[in-house]
C-alpha cells in the first residue's frame, strides 16, 4: 500500500496536470493555430500527463517521482521526432528534482541526477534548435533546472537534517539529566536508610539505658557513647542527604544497607557467578561511616557487573587500601574475550561518579594499559571521634 500524499503534493500534482491539459487542450496562450505538442493526442495526452501524476509520491518515493517526471517527456520527444517545449514539462521536472534531492537518499540522489541527464540529452537531440544562437536561452534554462532545483533541495535537506539533530542533542540531554536525577535519587534512599538505621539504633540504645540507669552505670555511659556516635554519624549522613534530590517512597523497607565488611561475600558471589576475582585489602582497618561504606560497596559492585557484562572470561582484581586520611578503591580487570565497552556516559559510570562526589572524592574509570579497565576511587576519611 502506497502512503497517501500529502494536500501539498495533490496541489504540485494538480497545478502540473492543469497546465498539460491547457497545452494539449489549446487553451489561453497555447491557442493557435500550430500545434504546440507534436503527436496525436490519444497518445500524446496520457503520456504527458504521467509526470504530474508522478508528482504524487514526490516524498515517499523522490526516484519514482523523477522517472515519472522526466521519462515521459523524453519519450515524447523521440516518439513524436520532435521535442515540446514549455512550463508544463518544466515544472514537474523541477519540482521531481528539488524532491529528490530534499527527501532522497544520496544513491537515490545520483540515480535520479542520471536518468534526468539521460532524458535531458534525448530531449535535446530531438530539438536542436534549442541549443541554436537563436533559442540558447531554452538550452540554459534546462541546465539552470538541473542545477537549481537539486541545489535548494538540498538546502532544505540540510535545514531539517540541522533540526533534527538539535532534536536529538536535546532529547539526549534530557536523558542524561533524567539519568542523573534517577541516580541522586537512589542515592538519596540508600542514605535515608543509613540515617534511618542509626536513629532506631540511638532509640534502642536510649531505652535500653533507661531500664539500667538506676543498675549498672558502666553499662549505661558505654550505651551513652553508642548513641553519640550513632547520632553523630546520622546528622553527618544527613547533612550529605539534604544536598541529593530525592523521590518520596512510601512502604519501603528499611533494612540495613551493605557496607565495606561486605564487599567480600560480593567478592565471593561474583566467583560463584564464573568470574575470575581476586581481593587484596591493605593498610589498617578502620570503620568507615556507614554512608561512605555503602559507596565503597556500590563501586565495587558496580565495577563487577561491568566486568561480567563486557568483559567475559576477563581476571578481576580488586584491592582496598586503607590510608591515614582516605580509602583508596580498584577493580581492574584484563579485558577478557571481549573489550567493547559502554561510552563515558553510561549510567554505571554516572551512578559512581555521583556517590563519589557526595563525599568529595575522585574517580578514575577508563581502559587500562593491559587492554582491560580500570576504575580507581579515592575517599576522603572523616576524622575519628577522640
Amino acid at each position: 500500500m502506497w502512503p497517501r500524499p500529502s494536500r501539498l503534493d495533490v496541489g504540485l500534482a494538480a497545478v502540473s496536470a492543469l497546465l498539460t491539459a491547457a497545452v494539449l487542450l489549446g487553451v489561453g496562450q497555447y491557442a493557435a493555430s500550430d500545434p504546440t505538442v507534436p503527436g496525436s493526442r490519444w497518445w500524446v495526452a496520457p503520456l504527458l500527463l504521467v509526470p504530474a501524476l508522478a508528482l504524487l509520491w514526490r516524498r515517499h518515493d523522490p526516484l519514482i517521482s523523477v522517472a515519472g517526471a522526466w521519462l515521459p517527456a523524453a519519450a515524447h520527444a523521440l516518439l513524436a521526432g520532435d521535442a515540446a517545449q514549455g512550463l508544463f514539462l518544466v515544472w514537474p521536472a523541477w519540482v521531481s528534482l528539488y524532491a529528490l534531492a530534499a527527501y532522497g537518499s544520496r544513491r537515490q540522489l545520483v540515480a535520479g541526477l542520471a536518468v534526468a541527464v539521460a532524458c535531458l540529452v534525448a530531449h535535446a537531440l530531438e530539438d536542436p534548435s534549442s541549443w541554436s544562437d537563436e533559442s540558447g536561452w531554452s538550452g540554459l534554462w534546462w541546465s539552470l533546472v538541473l542545477l537549481v532545483a537539486p541545489l535548494v533541495g538540498g538546502l532544505v535537506a540540510g535545514a531539517r537534517r540541522a533540526r533534527e539533530l538539535a532534536t536529538e542533542a536535546e532529547l539526549a540531554e534530557a536523558q542524561a539529566r533524567a539519568a542523573v536525577t534517577a541516580e541522586r535519587a537512589r542515592i538519596a534512599r540508600e542514605l535515608h536508610d543509613v540515617v534511618t538505621h542509626h536513629v532506631n539504633v540511638v532509640v534502642l540504645q536510649a531505652m535500653a539505658a533507661s531500664c539500667l540507669v538506676d543498675d549498672d552505670a558502666g553499662q549505661v555511659r558505654e550505651r551513652l557513647g553508642l548513641i553519640e556516635r550513632s547520632g553523630r554519624e546520622a546528622l553527618a549522613e544527613m547533612r550529605r542527604l539534604l544536598g541529593v534530590l530525592r523521590e518520596d517512597d512510601a512502604e519501603r523497607p528499611l533494612a540495613p544497607q551493605p557496607g565495606v565488611d561486605d564487599v567480600g561475600d560480593l567478592v565471593g558471589s561474583a566467583r560463584s557467578a564464573g568470574l575470575s576475582v581476586g581481593l587484596a585489602v591493605s593498610g589498617a582497618p578502620r570503620r568507615l561511616p556507614a554512608g561512605l561504606g555503602l559507596t565503597v560497596y556500590r563501586i565495587v559492585q558496580e565495577a563487577l557487573t561491568n566486568a561480567a557484562r563486557h568483559a567475559a572470561g576477563a581476571r578481576v582484581r580488586v584491592s582496598l587500601r586503607y590510608e591515614p586520611d582516605a580509602v583508596d578503591v580498584a577493580v581492574v580487570d584484563d579485558g577478557g574475550r571481549e573489550t567493547q565497552r559502554p561510552g563515558g556516559g553510561g549510567h554505571g559510570l554516572l551512578g559512581m561518579r555521583e556517590r563519589v562526589a557526595v563525599f568529595a572524592g575522585t574517580l578514575d574509570a577508563g581502559p587500562s594499559a593491559d587492554g582491560g579497565f580500570a576504575v580507581h576511587a579515592r575517599l576522603p576519611l572523616p576524622p575519628e571521634p577522640s
